[in-house]
């Protein structure tokens, strides 16, 4: 406690000192608290329900497709039936639906589960009961649906008697029989449907009333199961695998095509303990680099505070000998300039928290718009944010900051001893080794600066890439008929009526009406072969989809570059084969240059016929490369939803509201689910990477600061101590040029070593963040070579200063000066 209170009395003396180690410790501890909030809920935390490291997923891994868990009905029921690996297995689809009631109407997350769904998963209601399996058999009465947090709050304003509310679901009505926990979102980390109702239920909200080969026909599951004592993820994989072929092979075998395409993809079984994750496949990797990269900020950050106590320690050599002098022992020292370390840590610890709590909440209002498979935006239902993981974290990353800026300068200052302070001599080791710490910060800034100019060099790249349709002055409207239980005609009536109205307005150059939205990260794929070729064992049969009204290209701003374009005649085509445009990546990839037109393909090969190619215009997203992508004649249905595309002459933002009161007029209770300029669309589309780059450039512009006061600190120490040697030179005759050079070289062979070092690792580790790049090599030379001259001009900044006092220093005051 003495030790403590004698910490504070030296802190509160130097207010100056202690104030920028606070600073500069708070800067550090809170850029990695925010971060490592974000990579703890994202990456690391465990899924609130019980004993999530037994969970394991039943997936299948596509080089073109990546992960997901799609299975037939059979295949769940042989696993639940016949499993001696899995102690229990369950399943859920997921999918959009109209909630009807209560208005106002909106689409909402639905997910069907299995009876053992939340036996499995352990979690508990937080309002009323969860689903069961008394649930799953024939209920006279209204299916109960268990509903999230989130919606009951959105929807209910959290009333606690919810439970007397009903929902009406395309049409259908369910009764509310419990609220789930703020934080269950079920197997993901950050997604929760917003109903779930039990599986039996598939029939009345997936357009089928009366399947003819009932669930076995009519769901796909994502299926999940928890492993049973003693049993690895191998062994399970083995069995699943077993039953996953037999019950594949008689589901398809009438279809060899698509069992043959199936087997080939193969199965899996991940673990699940850490659930899934939109953010983690999305920002994964660039919380690993951020992390990283705030890591090396906070060793910059006690690298700047060791170099502050070497000369804070040099000044107290005297006091640290007297007391050595006096009986202390160098542990007894060392204890003591260790806990004001340790004060000045906690101190800065305080002061990092409090940065966190204020920064965590703007990047996650930072985050980028996230859609799902469906192209919907899904609100993210996760919390970044301090708790008790976080908290332990900065504690932790305080407690290694002592160590690694206090021990050196307290194992030094220990060092000295009565009689050479009584000589007046002076030690090199605390020049030698502040001048070590410059070039080590110098090193990481380097780094740090190159790693956000390759980052801010991708950003660039894809702002500049021409996505092959014109997005200025284009609104996408989204809205789904069967909000409001519209039939197949009455949607076919009301999309007719509304493009109408739309064409009337002043301003308007052109509509047309898609199945998918642009740059909205996902869409619709297809397994294609083309008549009369034969593929072979291995080829990429794969192609997007969109469905589109004739004019859709124009609207677009997309050129027809062979054939014709689709007509009003060709939506009258009831029958194989139908006609389709197709882009040019998808003509290079089947036909390998040769003229397309005329052309069949599809499932079977007969399907479609090519009466057009339009050029390759971007689908998902502009990082993504030219796929093959093929546009069929728009069929209205019911359940789907509708892109109204709006070309305008005028600010896009003017045609908003009067195109939403032409909707409203022929049904005021039919909303847009979404209203996006295609010019934001395409931005969102980069805005992972720009969010990105600009972190690392924060974090970089913080390493150069942090050099530069490092230099400048090191070098006006120099000066100071140097003082009397510079004015007995100038005495002799130096020119002030002379000691201005002296100076210089000091600071030069620092910088040069320091952005030498810093070059090299940076090539070394580049290879690691090839992944986030786009248009630019990992070994880039212009950001490597930006990065040099930026740290060069910091530190030419930096050491002007202390060089302009050392040519200005007066002999005869230095030649007064004590040693």
């Amino acid at each position: 406690m003495n030790d403590l209170r004698y910490a504070a009395r030296k802190l509160a003396k130097s207010p100056g000192f202690t104030l920028i180690a606070v600073v500069l410790l708070g800067a550090g501890i809170g850029a990695n608290a925010v971060i490592f909030s974000a990579l703890d809920a994202v990456m690391l935390r465990p899924l609130p329900v019980k004993h999530p490291e037994e969970l394991v997923r039943i997936v299948q891994k596509t080089p073109q497709l990546g992960t997901r868990s799609s299975f037939e009905y059979p295949f769940y029921e042989a696993l639940r039936d016949h499993s001696t690996t899995l102690a229990t297995v369950f399943g859920e689809e997921e999918s959009w639906i109209a909630l009807n009631e209560p208005r106002p109407a909106e689409q909402i997350r639905l997910s069907l589960v299995t009876p053992e769904y939340f036996d499995v998963l352990g979690v508990p209601a937080l309002v009323g009961r969860t689903l069961n399996r008394d649930d799953a058999k024939e209920n006279p009465g209204l299916i109960p649906a268990v509903i999230s947090y989130g919606f009951w709050h959105r929807r209910f304003d959290g009333d606690p008697d919810v439970l007397s509310h009903t929902l009406t679901l395309h049409g259908h009505k369910f009764v509310i029989a419990g609220v789930m926990p703020r934080d269950f979102n079920g197997t993901s980390q950050d997604i929760s449907p917003d109903v779930r109702l039990p599986l039996p239920a598939a029939p009345l909200v997936l357009d089928e009333p009366n399947p003819t080969g009932g669930l076995r026909e009519l769901v796909n599951l994502s299926i999940a199961g928890r492993l049973k004592p003693g049993v690895t993820r191998l062994q399970a994989k083995a069995e699943c695998y077993s039953l996953w072929r037999g019950t594949t092979e008689i589901f398809w075998k009438d279809h060899p095509d698509i069992l043959d395409a199936e087997l080939r993809r193969g199965m899996d079984v991940d673990p699940l303990g850490r659930g899934t994750s939109i953010l983690r496949d999305k920002f994964g990797n660039a919380l690993e680099l951020l992390i990283a990269s705030v890591s090396l900020l906070l060793l910059m950050v006690c690298a700047n505070l060791a170099g502050l106590l070497l000369a804070r320690g040099t000044a107290r050599t005297e006091e640290v000998a007297v007391r050595l002098a006096l009986g202390a022992t160098r542990a007894r020292l060392i204890r003591q300039l260790l806990t004001e370390s340790a004060l000045l840590a906690a101190l800065g610890s305080v002061a990092g928290v409090l940065i966190a709590v204020v920064s965590t909440p703007l990047l996650v209002r930072a985050l980028p718009p996230m859609r799902d498979l469906y192209t919907t935006r899904v609100p993210i239902s996760v919390d970044i944010g301090m708790n008790q993981r976080v908290l332990l974290f900065s504690f932790l990353i305080s407690a290694l900051t002592v160590l690694l800026f206090g021990l050196a300068p307290a194992m030094g200052a220990s060092r000295a001893s009565l009689d050479s302070v009584l000589r007046g001599a002076r030690t090199t080791g605390g020049w030698r080794g502040r001048r070590a710490l410059i070039v080590f910060q110098i090193a990481l800034c380097t780094v740090l600066l190159a790693g956000a100019g390759l980052l801010a060099r991708t950003f660039e790249q894809l702002r500049r890439v021409d996505p092959g349709f014109d997005s200025d002055h284009l609104v996408t409207f989204t809205t789904v008929p069967s909000l409001t239980g519209y039939t197949v005609e009455q949607a076919k009536s009301l999309r007719l009526a509304l493009t109408d109205k739309v064409r009337q307005i002043p301003g308007v150059l052109s509509v047309a009406v898609a199945s998918r939205g642009l740059m909205r990260g996902s869409g619709i794929k297809a397994t294609v072969t083309v008549a009369g070729q034969q593929p072979a064992p291995g080829d990429f049969l794969n192609t997007s989809i969109n469905s589109v009204v004739p004019g859709y290209f124009e609207t677009m701003g997309m050129r027809i570059v062979a054939g014709r374009d689709l007509t009003p005649a060709d939506e009258g085509i009831q029958k194989a084969p139908l006609s389709v445009v197709v882009n040019q990546a998808f003509a290079r990839h089947f036909f390998n240059g040769a003229d397309p037109i005329g052309r069949r393909f599809g499932n079977p090969p007969n399907a479609n016929e090519i009466v057009g190619v339009v050029a390759d215009a971007k689908y998902r997203s502009l990082r993504e490369p030219m796929t093959p992508t093929y546009y069929n004649v728009w069929r209205d249905e019911s359940n789907q939803a509708m892109q109204l595309e709006v070309r305008t002459g005028a600010n896009p933002q003017s045609i908003i509201e009067p195109v939403r009161r032409a909707l409203a007029a022929l049904d005021p209770a039919l909303p847009f689910t979404e209203i996006e300029t295609m010019s934001d669309e395409v931005g969102d589309s980069a805005a992972g990477e720009r969010l990105t780059a600009t972190l690392a450039s924060i974090f970089g512009a913080l390493a150069a600061l942090l050099a530069a006061i490092g230099i400048y600190g090191l070098l006006a120490f120099a000066v100071a101590r140097r003082r009397r040697e510079i004015g007995i030179r100038i005495a002799l005759g130096a020119r002030p040029a002379d000691i201005g050079e002296m100076i210089g070289r000091q600071a030069l062979a620092m910088v040069v070593a320091g952005v030498a070092l810093g070059i090299g690792a940076a090539v070394i580790l580049a290879p690691l963040v090839k992944s986030l790049l786009y248009g630019v090599a990992p070994s880039d030379s212009l950001s490597l070579v930006s990065a040099a001259l930026f740290v060069a001009a910091i530190a030419a900044a930096a050491t002007a200063i202390p060089l302009l006092e050392a040519t200005r220093v007066d002999p005869s005051s230095a030649l007064r000066q004590e040693n």
